[in-house]
């Protein structure tokens, strides 16, 4: 998988460079299944931008030129079998960039004297750090992760397993004298009552004073960190880390597993969840309000050509996005392929979202993208302007 930064976007949407310019997305398989299909649908794509380029009046040689890096991923088919969940690829005149990423991209190519980046912009836009904590009497786990990325944490002084704290009970010398359950000779049978119960209490305080001190080197170990905890565990253990925690940005919200099941991976998709249900959605709907309540003021708008202007203008300080690649994905268009550029049509009306994506991003403004179609209300693009 390839990390998308912020700096790589406004790296792509620079107009300074001359030339014809071709983006292309095509959604993959990341378990490397369905390898030959991606292949034949890229093949496909890489096709239509070569009859799209050639509309354009570029020479055959300029073509295949421009193209052959696209052709060289379609022949390399070790790198297919670890593709992500889609393909980037951008090209234009000596110079081609490529990104494996983890969300899902229309299947799409665009071709004009810049390239297309809202399909991109989910990886940047919400890409809050966090961390995640997965709990368990067998193994502790802490990862440091984003929406892109996940890398676990090398703890120190921090016990990883109950054992490290409480050592296993020897059995009494006698344990073994009588088979459990067995009944004097001639006598009544004998009932103990809560031997149970009081050793599940011993096992309770056995698990609290093992992430007491767990949690006591979590604490020192991030006590500079201020990124939000996702914890991942059965239900009693997470309820015992609750009331022993120190560290202030433990979240409420918790996935409710046994995380000795998942891989890094099953954790890192567990926990973007939360965070994209709690702080993403949070964060959004505060946007949303603030556009609400400063629409008709000046400050604000939902009209797409307006917002491409202020936009332009330096002006927008934070944009509101429905999901990006729906609008390409509606193209009533037998090929994925079209050039951008041409007025009116709905290929305008997406080249016009994306447009003004680029120049808040150019401009040091803020991006939220939606996980619905609409940015705000019935809007699939709305902003608040600095001024």
């Amino acid at each position: 998988m390839d990390r998308v930064t912020r700096a790589d976007l406004e790296d792509l949407v620079r107009r300074d460079r001359p030339g014809v310019h071709v983006s292309l997305f095509t959604p993959t398989d990341r378990s490397g299944m369905g390898v030959q299909a991606d292949r034949i649908a890229w093949k496909n794509l890489l096709t239509g931008a070569e009859s799209v380029l050639a509309q354009r009046g570029m020479r055959p040689p300029d073509v295949a030129e421009l193209v052959a890096p696209a052709w060289e991923l379609h022949d390399d088919e070790l790198t297919w079998q670890y593709m992500g969940d889609g393909l980037a690829f951008y090209l234009r005149p000596g110079a081609h960039r490529s990104f494996r990423v983890p969300v899902r991209l229309p299947r799409l190519g665009a071709v004009d004297d810049h390239f297309v980046i809202d399909p991109l912009l989910k990886l940047v836009a919400p890409d809050r750090h966090f961390l995640v904590l997965a709990l368990s009497q067998q193994r502790i786990r802490v990862l440091e992760a984003s929406l892109q990325h996940a890398e676990e944490i090398k703890l120190r002084d921090v016990p990883t397993k109950l054992r490290d704290v409480i050592a296993p009970e020897e059995p009494p010398a006698d344990a073994a004298a009588a088979p459990v359950g067995a009944v004097p000779s001639g006598g009544p049978r004998l009932v103990f009552y809560g031997h149970g119960a009081v050793e599940k209490a011993h096992k309770k305080e056995d698990a609290r004073q093992y992430l007491y001190r767990v949690a006591e080197g979590i604490h020192d170990h991030l006590a500079d960190r201020e990124l939000p905890m996702v914890p991942v565990g059965l239900e009693d253990l997470v309820a015992l880390y609750r009331e022993v925690n120190t560290y202030p940005h433990l979240m409420e919200e918790a996935v409710l597993h046994n995380p000795d099941d998942l891989s890094a991976e099953d954790l890192h998709a567990a926990a973007w969840d939360v965070i994209e249900r709690t702080i993403v959605k949070e964060e959004m709907d505060r946007d949303r309000e603030r556009f609400r309540d400063l629409h008709g003021t000046g400050l604000a708008s939902a009209d797409p050509a307006e917002i491409e202007q202020a936009a332009a203008e330096g002006r927008v300080d934070t944009l509101l996005l429905g999901e990006p690649e729906r609008c390409w994905e509606e193209l009533p268009s037998a090929t994925p392929v079209v050039r951008l550029g041409e007025s009116g049509g709905p290929v305008a009306r997406c080249e016009r979202l994306d447009h003004a994506a680029a120049e808040t991003l150019t401009h040091g403004g803020r991006i939220h993208v939606a996980s619905e179609p609409k940015a705000v209300d019935d809007a699939e693009i709305a902003a608040i302007f600095r001024y």
